[in-house]
């Protein structure tokens, strides 16, 4: 089974607008969110930001470990978060490991490889911006 998404449109910090390959997702800690999640394919670990994790009751430590990225090295902490994505009668849960980055940054939720590319066939298709998701389980009659 597969569901499709289309690009969402982000404002740059210079004013211009973009499509991007983002969906929607529930973050569940103690507590859930909705909320739209960017797919990020250059990231190897999904990345909140630290008000959304309070929000949603992560448990995390101040205990520090780094992200790296386009931004260089930033202080974050690691957890677990569950993710549902759903669309029509398609309906995914899992776990994945998530960095919380501790400092104030400004950023969307970023859906990295590790636990979530592993789950789908992922295309992202760019001239029709949209992208696509196949469950890599196999299907039980």
């Amino acid at each position: 089974m597969s569901i499709t998404f289309r690009y969402k449109s982000a404002k740059r910090p210079d004013g211009t607008l973009v499509k991007i390959p983002s969906i929607p997702i529930t973050l569940t800690g103690k507590e859930s969110l909705d909320t739209v999640a960017l797919i990020d394919s250059g990231a190897d670990i999904s990345v909140i930001p630290k008000v959304i994790a309070e929000v949603i009751g992560l448990k995390f430590n101040d205990e520090s470990v780094f992200a790296y990225g386009i931004g260089g090295k930033i202080k974050a902490a690691q957890s677990t978060a569950a993710i549902s994505i759903s669309k029509g009668h398609e309906n995914y849960k899992f776990n994945i490991p998530v960095k919380i980055v501790l400092d104030t940054y400004e950023f969307p939720v970023l859906l990295g490889r590790l636990g979530f590319f592993d789950r789908f066939i992922i295309i992202f298709d760019q001239q029709e911006e949209r992208i696509v998701l196949k469950s890599k389980q196999k299907e039980i009659f």
